[in-house]
């Protein structure tokens, strides 16, 4: 684990002005996706609260094994999608809009949230959701500036998918959390410490 943890900071450290750049840019788009929840009804790119995993788990709509279902395989497409438009330098653009498109939805979600259903009625949502925006953002944002280092080379997927590779351990570390998230969901919802639907 101290291994991986330097391997990725050494990376950030190498690539800081990439990282930089990634990071101001989410900045930027979670103002957008916040000032869209609040102004547009929904935003620019509507996100529809009714086919969010979480939100149908807590209205009741759907099982347990649903939401950890839905919850890894929304995040495993985003990180499948960062790593495929990544293989390539002139691709890499694209990488980084499916990762803001991202952050964007998961940011107006949270902001509709919200404003639906008050913020006092949904604070300990909230506080997990915090929780759960800011691991899963740090990791894109590691897993993107670590994949510019093996960019273009001709073994760029064995070397993402290599047992010793950051990224898969990345990937992995992301897929877990999702779990995790979705355990937590439940126990809370269990006790009925969340009452907002």
């Amino acid at each position: 684990m101290l291994e991986l943890f330097n391997s990725l900071f050494d990376c950030v450290r190498r690539r800081k002005g990439y990282f930089i750049f990634l990071l101001i840019t989410s900045i930027v788009v979670i103002l957008l996706a916040v000032f869209s929840a609040i102004n547009f009804d929904g935003g620019v790119l509507p996100i529809d609260l009714s086919n969010i995993p979480f939100i149908r788990y807590l209205k009741d709509d759907c099982s347990f094994f649903y939401l950890i279902f839905g919850s890894i395989l929304s995040i495993a497409i985003f990180v499948a999608l960062i790593i495929l438009f990544n293989c390539r330098r002139f691709l890499i653009p694209f990488a980084i809009i499916f990762y803001l498109y991202f952050v964007y939805s998961q940011i107006v979600i949270f902001a509709s949230l919200i404003l639906i259903y008050g913020f006092f009625s949904t604070l300990i949502l909230i506080i997990l959701l915090t929780i759960n925006l800011i691991i899963e953002f740090l990791i894109l944002l590691l897993i993107l500036t670590n994949l510019l280092d093996i960019c273009d080379s001709h073994d760029y997927f064995k070397s993402c998918f290599s047992p010793r590779s950051c990224i898969l351990t990345l990937f992995i570390i992301t897929l877990i959390w999702a779990i995790i998230f979705a355990i937590i969901l439940a126990i809370l919802r269990t006790y009925v410490i969340l009452l907002i639907f």
